[in-house]
């Protein structure tokens, strides 16, 4: 079942997961407060536009593996979800390793700033300490190991696709659940197989403690609860509007007396984003799904190039730092924001470009 609002949302979350880590690479070396306000409230912004990603991953998943039965009469067909969603994740995200290697070398290829630290004497932020390689890691993330298993880390260059490799699981893990209660066709071995494979993969986190992991499927499960719910109209029954009024209330207390519990990937954080995941997808469901949204055409327009700006990004503004730090602290107000403007506006323009290659089913 496919909702266009849902694009619109994925355009959104991608531009202000952009806009935020301009802000990280590009604006705290000049002016880092970790005590400012305008710092949580983007890193708060940040976080949840990750979350929203994540919702709508499991909604869209949902509707992917369900429309998967109905197509194949009561059987879900492993090999066709298996062929879409490698079509999907990979060739954005091979596009990423690329782009690493290549903003890399030409980040010391020219000596520029990175090549040896990215400290200079008026820094008082350093989103990373020099431009790296990482060969080693760049394997691990090819096998989507970083962050599954957390002494593996992300590409130092490129720190968004963190969550790129828990969906890969995540995916797995809705697929395992589906062929086990929903798809009638499937052999007993086969559903037992799959239950199998998602106790394995919910225990293997549990002993490693990653809470990360496991805080963030029951986000994307969230999300695929309530594509079911969409689907079966279950939206009257549950009187949405009101659960969400009740909720909003608790969260707005909390905000007023306990506003540590909103800061993002902390134990409270943790706690506070299924909730806040939950508001989001009421929120969604109560008034977003079917209305014309603000700037539609624009955030419309960006969700056909979200994946491969959200995988992208990070490296290309490193190498805007690298080419611009020093200047940075020369320049006044009005020209660091026009040099600010430029640079994301060519980044979104080399996203869409590199998404006719990498996301051409979205321009078929």
């Amino acid at each position: 079942m496919y909702e266009k609002n849902l694009d619109y949302f994925r355009g959104l979350f991608a531009s202000l997961v952009v806009f935020s880590h301009t802000y990280q690479i590009l604006l705290l070396p000049l002016i880092y407060d970790k005590n400012s306000l305008v710092l949580k409230l983007i890193q708060f912004i940040a976080a949840y536009s990750v979350v929203g990603f994540i919702l709508i991953s499991g909604y869209s998943i949902a509707s992917s593996l369900h429309n998967n039965y109905f197509k194949n009469n009561g059987k879900i067909i492993i090999k066709d979800f298996v062929k879409k969603r490698i079509a999907r994740i990979f060739p954005p995200f091979l596009l990423s390793i690329v782009i690493v290697i290549c903003v890399v070398f030409f980040i010391h290829y020219f000596s520029l700033n990175g090549s040896e630290t990215y400290l200079l004497e008026n820094s008082k932020y350093i989103p990373r300490e020099k431009a790296v390689y990482d060969w080693e890691l760049i394997i691990y993330n090819l096998f989507f190991l970083n962050s599954f298993i957390p002494g593996i880390k992300t590409i130092t260059m490129n720190g968004p696709l963190w969550s790129l490799n828990f969906e890969v699981y995540f995916y797995i893990l809705l697929l395992t659940l589906s062929l086990f209660f929903i798809s009638d066709k499937s052999n007993t071995l086969e559903k037992y197989l799959a239950l199998f494979i998602f106790i394995g993969i919910i225990c293997f986190q549990l002993y490693l403690n990653n809470k990360q992991f496991l805080y963030l499927i029951i986000v994307f499960f969230i999300g695929a609860l309530s594509y079911y719910i969409s689907y079966y109209k279950k939206y009257k029954i549950c009187n949405l509007k009101k659960v969400l009024l009740i909720i909003s209330s608790i969260l707005f207390f909390l905000l007023i007396f306990k506003p540590h519990y909103f800061y993002p990937y902390t134990l409270e954080g943790y706690n506070l984003m299924i909730v806040l995941s939950i508001v989001m997808s009421l929120f969604y469901s109560s008034y977003f799904s079917k209305k014309n949204l603000y700037f539609n055409k624009i955030f419309y327009s960006i969700s056909k190039y979200s994946y491969t700006l959200y995988v992208i990004h990070f490296p290309l503004l490193l190498l805007l730092l690298s080419l611009f730090h020093e200047k940075l602290y020369k320049m006044n107000s009005l020209e660091i924001f026009l040099l600010i403007l430029l640079g994301v506006f060519f980044i979104f323009k080399i996203s869409k470009y590199c998404s006719y290659f990498v996301e051409r089913k979205n321009y078929r």
